[in-house]
């Protein structure tokens, strides 16, 4: 390998760490306005308890409460940023980003799989905590890979 070789390559990590930099810094407002949308509903909307599929029970509370639609929103970016996520830092030749991209997408899933329990068991606590601590687990990987970077 000459030195052009090096460099190039060098110039592909670097060019791979910042795009990831990018996407963590717009992880930040993406999970604090999830945060406070998950907490408001579960404080303030009282939903009536409907045994639905999983689509189903999506569809009808997306369909009755803006503010679920909006959590659903946000969950959807974050899921398809994390995604993103995932492969740049699996495609990059840094180990520990992609062992950051594949814990937080596992955290995203955990999350996302919390959030439509919560809605088909009418408001089970458990499936709220479970969404609330995959996000903080999520939010806390991704910090960390920022973090890393420095």
């Amino acid at each position: 390998m000459d030195i052009l070789d090096h460099l190039a390559k060098d110039e592909k990590v670097t060019r791979k760490a910042r795009q990831l930099r990018t996407m963590i810094i717009v992880f930040i407002p993406l999970f604090t306005l999830q945060f406070w949308l998950g907490m408001s509903i579960n404080l303030e909307i009282n939903l009536p308890v409907e045994h639905f599929s999983a689509v189903e029970s999506v569809i009808y509370f997306s369909s009755h409460f803006p503010m679920i639609l909006a959590h659903i929103l946000t969950g959807s970016l974050i899921a398809i940023l994390a995604i993103v996520f995932l492969a740049v830092s699996l495609t990059s030749s840094t180990r520990s980003f992609a062992i950051i991209g594949i814990i937080g997408m596992s955290a995203v899933i955990g999350a996302t799989v919390n959030g439509i329990l919560f809605l088909m068991t009418g408001q089970f606590f458990g499936n709220s905590i479970g969404m609330a601590m995959s996000a903080v687990v999520a939010l806390i990987t991704y910090l960390t890979g920022l973090y890393k970077m420095e």
